[in-house]
């Protein structure tokens, strides 16, 4: 709210094609702290680094729609805004289905790698499972029982490690696309604050 108050008060002082591309490049910089979130994350790296993503995208939406809306007549503003909302949702809907699919796809991937290390062969892989059967048949179990729980418990490990990682990958993407899209800026054309009330919902 308060990034909306304050890019409200730069509109009209400052080029709006210059608080658009600072929009896209301070949250890229958000995203891309956020591609390097771990399993081990603390409240505090994960608040400051969304904190930075959300300031760029209120250095967005006002300008767009300024942007969009400025050379708009009152008397077409209705249909704009209908258009502009029609765009929005299929763009929303577009984006979440492209996320979901490199998400599913990135996860496969990466579980794939992980659960190439899952082998008699690598010594890290048997000493850890050896660890956790070894603290599970400390709890009663029989060894063999425990070897068996002990692999279920590191396939959980990879699945969210490869969940973890597959996040990062989408998290990564969409700090490309906002930084290549602020070249684009420059093609956008100055305009004047639209006449009449911009609906921004």
């Amino acid at each position: 709210m308060i990034g909306m108050i304050i890019v409200g008060r730069l509109i009209g002082k400052i080029d709006t094609r210059w608080i658009i591309m600072s929009g896209l490049t301070v949250s890229s910089i958000g995203l891309f702290q956020m591609s390097g979130f771990n399993l081990d994350i603390d409240f505090n790296t994960a608040m400051w680094a969304r904190t930075m993503q959300a300031a760029g995208l209120a250095f967005l939406f006002v300008p767009v729609n300024t942007m969009a809306f400025g050379s708009v007549s009152r008397e077409k503003l209705g249909y704009a805004t209908g258009l502009m909302n029609l765009f929005r949702n299929i763009g929303g809907s577009a984006g979440i289905a492209m996320v979901t699919t490199i998400l599913a796809r990135r996860q496969q991937f990466h579980q794939g790698v992980l659960t190439s290390h899952l082998t008699p062969l690598d010594s890290a892989y048997n000493e850890t499972l050896q660890g956790i059967a070894n603290t599970i048949a400390a709890q009663g179990a029989s060894m063999a029982d425990a070897i068996q729980q002990a692999q279920g418990v590191l396939y959980g490990m990879v699945q969210r490690s490869a969940s973890m990682l597959a996040v990062n990958d989408v998290f990564w993407i969409l700090g490309v696309m906002f930084i290549a899209l602020v070249p684009f800026a420059f093609f956008l054309k100055k305009s004047e604050p639209p006449k009449g009330h911009v609906m921004m919902e």
